[in-house]
């Protein structure tokens, strides 16, 4: 099956997902300039010209610092409308709030319990219900990381993520793969299914599992 293929921003790559078009393209890598006892370049700072769309995302120290919302992956598409303009607003805000893009990747994970049959009110309610109808282990996981992380986000403990950005991005790819492990995937089993067995098979399935 095809994962949902993404090359996110990194320094001195030379093709990735521009942060503007959203097209996988070649970048040029610029020096910034300026003029000292004649042209110097700023060493820290970078430029990265994107071929399909001709925007340019500025780079400092090797990190992207606009457009905001550097190197997250998209949502995946299966996720409800109102999902992906939650993680949309976490993603174009990671880098001036962690803690706030966390907190709302936990309002994520809220309404995919929800999305997946939940009643959305309590996670951790919801993920034990989802254990007993056979979730699996690694899941379960994902959804504890980023229920506990956000929840630390709004009720801070322990875990300090005022400075913490990867820790968040990498909750960007634990709702991903919740994503495509708990939609994606047996969406596209059924549709394979659909198309293939023969409606006398399915009938003799049925039977054979008493459904």
């Amino acid at each position: 099956m095809q994962k949902h293929s993404y090359t996110p921003p990194a320094f001195q790559l030379p093709a990735f997902h521009c942060p503007f078009c959203g097209v996988l393209c070649r970048q040029y890598w610029l020096n910034i300039w300026f003029q000292d006892n004649g042209m110097r370049p700023f060493e820290e700072l970078k430029f990265a010209h994107c071929e399909g769309c001709g925007k340019r995302s500025i780079w400092h120290e090797g990190k992207m610092v606009y457009p905001d919302a550097s190197g997250i992956t998209p949502p995946n598409p299966d996720l409800s409308a109102e999902i992906q303009a939650d993680y949309n607003e976490a993603a174009n805000i990671i880098n001036h709030s962690p803690r706030g893009s966390a907190a709302l990747l936990r309002l994520c994970v809220q309404k995919l319990c929800k999305q997946l049959g939940e009643p959305g009110e309590n996670i951790n309610t919801d993920i034990a219900s989802l254990v007993k109808k056979g979730l699996s282990p690694k899941i379960q996981q994902a959804l504890d990381v980023v229920r506990v992380v956000g929840n630390n986000a709004v009720h801070p403990g322990e875990l300090n993520l005022k400075d913490n950005r990867d820790v968040a991005i990498q909750l960007f790819k634990l709702i991903n793969l919740i994503a495509e492990k708990m939609i994606t995937e047996p969406k596209e089993v059924d549709e394979i299914y659909g198309a293939v067995v023969p409606q006398a098979s399915k009938e003799a399935i049925r039977k054979r599992d008493g459904s």
